[in-house]
């Protein structure tokens, strides 16, 4: 648009030119032409933004991932003026989602139709806002644009997988080999083991009442049978760097396989209590089949933002974890500080199980990938690659079909 700016720019002086060297009829009325182009291109320009339609489908505005969007856009011409500087231009976030979905930059026909039809598997769970951002039209000499902005933003939520985990050939996940259940087997009485400050999240059934009227504050009891049916999951909410498509698929391999184990810890009467750190230290207990979808629906929409050093979260939990439970460590990316903390809770008596998708970028990475894979698990810390593990692989796979995006213009 600056360049016919310019040009116009040039015309206009040159028509003064002529006038001032020869003027006449010829060089007046080539003034006038000039002088008039601007003020005809305006008035098509609102003739065209007052008379464009388009409208734009979705199916539905909440998928699981892997469901197909079906999304259709028609865009309208309803004058007998060709339009030659029609943008469309799509939400960032759905141009992520959605492959072949971009800015359009399109010439519509008198009286015609152009018509985007997208039907394609949804890769990453998320928020996202689907289709026009806004329309940008400009005159036929290019000189002027006006912005359509919609009065509604599309968005769409899409919600992570749920998979059938015990039916992975992964035995840390099965509840039948008790390995989820801590060392210590004496279950089926209520004698108190422990007693600790209350952390968010605690049952209330759970308060020793004496002891938070004495110590004026809430105090709860451990039990040797509420030990047994608890599991203490803890999960790596740190930013991860890098390639966004890669980032966005390891933390969507995370959430998916820790609710997919939540949903098959629940069901088996198993509390779960879930720790992370989001600018303080946070503590959730579910249970039963209500709790699950408590959980999934919390884990949905979970960012992976935070910026403190996961090993240090780890530090202040295992000082707030009693002493001989079953616990779950879910991170993306494990480093060497991250090997230590495992270490220590294991040596506090905890029987620990790791799931992981990638190692740090290090000048000890293949180390720490050996540590992983023999070291860790000859001192009882089970660990599943969530990438490599070929069993989970094939269940949390790339989807295979891209989908279909199809475009035409109808007159």
């Amino acid at each position: 648009m600056k360049r016919s700016r310019i040009t116009y720019l040039i015309l206009f002086v040159l028509s003064l030119v002529y006038i001032y060297f020869d003027g006449g009829f010829l060089p007046y009325t080539l003034l006038y032409i000039v002088l008039l182009l601007p003020v005809m291109s305006v008035i098509y320009l609102l003739i065209v933004f007052n008379t464009f339609k388009y409208t734009e489908r979705i199916e539905k505005r909440e998928y699981q991932k892997g469901e197909t969007l079906d999304y259709t856009l028609r865009i309208y011409n309803n004058t007998p003026f060709y339009i030659a500087y029609f943008t469309v231009y799509m939400h960032m976030e759905g141009q992520m989602l959605i492959k072949g979905m971009k800015n359009e930059y399109l010439t519509l026909r008198p009286f015609s139709v152009h018509e985007f039809k997208f039907n394609v598997p949804i890769l990453y769970r998320g928020k996202y806002k689907i289709g026009i951002s806004h329309i940008e039209i400009r005159d036929f000499l290019n000189l002027f644009s006006v912005k359509y902005y919609p009065s509604e933003t599309k968005q769409i939520r899409v919600f992570p997988r749920i998979l059938p985990v015990e039916d992975l050939d992964v035995p840390y996940v099965r509840v039948s080999e008790r390995e989820y259940l801590s060392q210590n087997k004496d279950v089926g009485h209520t004698e108190i083991k422990d007693i600790r400050d209350y952390m968010y999240g605690d049952s209330l059934k759970k308060i020793h009442w004496k002891l938070s009227s004495k110590f004026s504050k809430w105090m709860i009891k451990e039990t040797n049978a509420s030990s047994e049916k608890e599991v203490w999951v803890l999960l790596n909410l740190s930013a991860m760097s890098g390639d966004a498509e890669e980032v966005l698929k390891t933390e969507d391999r995370t959430v998916e396989f820790l609710i997919s184990v939540a949903r098959v810890l629940l069901s088996s009467g198993f509390n779960i209590k879930l720790c992370f750190y989001r600018n303080e230290q946070i503590c959730l207990t579910y249970s039963g089949d209500n709790g699950f979808m408590q959980l999934y629906e919390f884990m949905a929409f979970m960012r992976f933002d935070q910026m403190a050093d996961f090993s240090d979260i780890m530090a202040m939990f295992i000082d707030s974890i009693p002493e001989r439970q079953s616990v779950m460590i879910f991170s993306p990316l494990v480093d060497e500080k991250q090997l230590d903390a495992l270490q220590k809770m294991t040596a506090n008596g905890h029987d620990v199980s790791l799931f992981y998708c990638e190692v740090e970028e290090s000048p000890i990475k293949d180390d720490i990938k050996r540590t992983l894979e023999k070291e860790l698990p000859e001192l009882g810390i089970k660990t599943v690659n969530l990438l490599k593990t070929p069993s989970v692989a094939a269940k949390f796979g790339r989807y295979e079909r891209e989908g279909t995006i199809h475009e035409e213009t109808v007159l």
